[in-house]
């Protein structure tokens, strides 16, 4: 009796697991900052030749002013505050002004391809093929094969700014589930 039960609750917990994963297949989800990345409010101390330095109680970062151009923004000025996020490797993925943060989208599908002449993703979801910009090349150098299960996290230009295997996307919400 004890083994019968034991195997319908592996059984179920399978199903359950799948549904979690199934249901997020093409979906976009509203996030304000990923599993991974941070954010951290600073003030851009100085202005060289387009070059902005942001002084944050975690350090200091540079910015460009047309990372601020292709989120759409007026590019901050000496002492304006700014809100930065930072990937797992601490460097800046996106900057709002203060009081402006953006909201991400995130999508999972199978990854078509990443093109290697063009800064672009392609995803196979549930609702079709969908095609985003990349922000940073270096999302292109991601050890992930086309065919495989990824989530892309989307800014509000429609700019893809990390990308990570579907499964790793997954374990960190049901972790996070189970932290709540």
């Amino acid at each position: 009796m004890n083994r019968t039960m034991n195997l319908h609750v592996i059984v179920l917990s399978a199903v359950m697991g799948m549904f979690l994963v199934m249901s997020g297949i093409g979906h976009a989800d509203s996030k304000s900052v990923s599993h991974g990345h941070k954010q951290v409010t600073g003030v851009v101390t100085t202005d060289k030749g387009g070059i902005l330095t942001v002084k944050t109680p975690t350090g200091n970062y540079t910015l460009t002013e047309n990372a601020s151009h292709r989120h759409g923004h007026a590019v901050p000025k000496v002492g304006d505050e700014v809100t930065l996020v930072l990937d797992e490797s601490n460097a800046v993925i996106e900057a709002h002004p203060k009081g402006e943060e953006g909201t991400h989208q995130f999508y999972t599908g199978k990854l078509v391809y990443m093109g290697k002449m063009k800064k672009e993703i392609k995803l196979q979801t549930s609702d079709g093929e969908k095609v985003f910009p990349l922000g940073r090349l270096e999302i292109k150098t991601k050890p992930i094969e086309e065919g495989a299960m990824v989530t892309v996290e989307v800014n509000e230009g429609g700019t893809v700014i990390d990308l990570h295997r579907a499964s790793d996307v997954m374990s960190t919400n049901i972790k996070r589930l189970d932290d709540d």
